[in-house]
């Protein structure tokens, strides 16, 4: 009975341990509707790289420091690799779909 309990607890661990990865990740992700700032349900370029900047200077992650240690030149350079890698079609947009695979 205690190697079921444990076995037990250890999977219900591991859920809340997924979930909060998953609640973070999607923070991470951000909020397509706030980078769409015209409401025409692309995200462009220009879209892109204020909303991104914006939240990686305010923040305070890892990945927000290293960002803030890079050149204003090496950040434009940066957003513009990742725009381009999001945009699968090669659209010169962002679309929902472009958003949540990210």
């Amino acid at each position: 009975m205690t190697f079921r309990l444990s076995t037990g607890l250890a999977a219900l661990a591991a859920v809340v341990a997924l979930s909060g990865i998953a609640c973070a990740h999607a923070q991470d992700r951000g909020n397509f509707e706030d980078a769409d700032t015209n409401k025409d349900g692309h995200v462009t370029l220009q879209e892109f790289e204020a909303y991104a900047t914006k939240r990686l200077t305010d923040g305070s992650g890892r990945l927000a420091r290293r960002f803030q240690k890079l050149s204003p030149e090496q950040q434009t350079a940066r957003l513009e690799q990742r725009f381009q890698k999001l945009d699968r079609d090669h659209k010169g947009y962002l679309d929902k779909n472009d958003w949540d695979s990210r």
